[in-house]
């Protein structure tokens, strides 16, 4: 049976349903006035609770006294680093206009035939099911950061009779003795749309981020096969010139769609890596001091996750980087003894593009590759060793 061979917008459905999880639709698809009003009000929920999470946060910072331990300080810590790594990710995802954009040119790019399609291999960089079981398991990990106080409270209850009423963030103070049940409620609620709208800003930006890299790289990789696979003659010289001609264009195209890639996503992209290490050392660290809890495994299956995100991001920008440096291997491999004198200074041309590589990179300053991924976790290592001798 003949593999059906995938559209584009079959790749933009999960970035775009990981963001619908907070109400936030990138490509403003059309849809009817209810649910338009429903996904607003969501949205605005969503916002809402976190700025007040952040400002009762920040208001316990300013105030000192309930932070009064060393696990407390990693707690704040943790959760500084990742709000403010959330929140940049999460003002890169306005760019609406922008994003939409580069969507539109990505599209009228990608192969319209059966034939075309199954000749650039789109289904091999279609989304593979470990990739959608790591961003299942991201957001399960962050779920679970969050219920697990109450599944604890109530484990509590079913072995002692007694319900703790604990809760995710340290920074919501309740005292079941003197407050009501509806304000833990509320703390709960607040707290749920609060880590929503935290986690999918994060995993969503990034993984939008590889959407649009990874069809780049798709038209790289066409690039290749198709230089690979030609063989000019004079015979047919004007037709090879065309060819290569169209080579040409489509390069220059793709420069220029990831120099709007890197305009969008570059300018947030060093400090989100920043900040994506500095969770990593600070919840590495707490969840060390807590030992063997439900929530240190919690929070382990999350640092997991949270390396794995990192290391998808300069993956593709190292793929990126080496994919438009093999463009020129791929001239010189391909048999153009046989060309004309014309072919072969279109082929200079492709050569002296492909000199000049290709990269993801932040804000013009840092090139997003593996050999970032090592820096970044050699880092986190190291600080992570200081942290503890400091505790200890």
């Amino acid at each position: 049976m003949e593999q059906v061979q995938y559209n584009y917008e079959d790749f933009a459905r999960l970035p775009t349903t990981v963001f619908w999880i907070m109400g936030y639709d990138m490509l403003d698809v059309p849809k009817t006035r209810s649910r338009r009003i429903l996904y607003r009000i969501y949205r605005f929920l969503c916002l809402a609770s976190h700025a007040v999470c952040v400002g009762v946060m920040i208001f316990r910072m300013v105030e000192a006294k309930t932070i009064d331990n060393v696990s407390l300080i990693m707690r704040y810590a943790t959760l500084v680093t990742y709000i403010i790594n959330s929140d940049t990710k999460f003002a890169t995802a306005l760019q609406g206009n922008a994003i939409q954009s580069l969507n539109s040119k990505l599209a009228e790019l990608y192969p319209k035939t059966t034939l075309d399609r199954i000749y650039h291999r789109v289904n091999d960089h279609y989304w593979t099911k470990s990739f959608v079981y790591l961003v299942i398991i991201y957001i399960g990990s962050s779920i679970m950061v969050v219920i697990g106080p109450i599944i604890t409270s109530i484990i509590a209850y079913c072995a002692q009779n007694v319900f703790t009423y604990m809760h995710c963030y340290p920074y919501f103070l309740y005292d079941p003795t003197k407050d009501p049940v509806w304000k833990y409620i509320g703390i709960y609620a607040l707290e749920w749309l609060h880590s929503t709208q935290m986690v999918i800003s994060n995993i969503g930006a990034d993984i939008w981020l590889l959407y649009f890299q990874v069809q780049i790289n798709l038209h790289f990789r066409g690039i290749i096969r198709s230089l690979e696979d030609h063989k000019p003659s004079v015979k047919h010289d004007q037709e090879d010139r065309k060819f290569l001609a169209k080579i040409v264009d489509k390069q220059v195209h793709l420069v220029s769609l990831q120099n709007d890639l890197n305009g969008i996503f570059g300018g947030s992209l060093l400090l989100s890596l920043l900040t994506t290490a500095a969770v990593i050392c600070t919840v590495a660290v707490y969840t060390l001091i807590q030992g063997a809890t439900l929530e240190g495994f919690t929070y382990v299956i999350f640092i997991g996750t949270s390396v794995t995100q990192v290391y998808l991001v300069c993956y593709y920008g190292q793929q990126v980087l080496d994919l438009s440096g093999e463009v020129a291997h791929a001239v010189y491999n391909h048999d153009f003894h046989d060309a004309s004198i014309a072919y072969k200074r279109y082929l200079l041309i492709i050569i002296i593009r492909a000199q000049q590589p290709v990269e993801l990179n932040a804000m013009g300053y840092l090139s997003i590759s593996l050999d970032t991924f090592k820096q970044l976790m050699s880092v986190s290592y190291r600080v992570i060793t200081m942290l503890m001798q400091m505790i200890q």
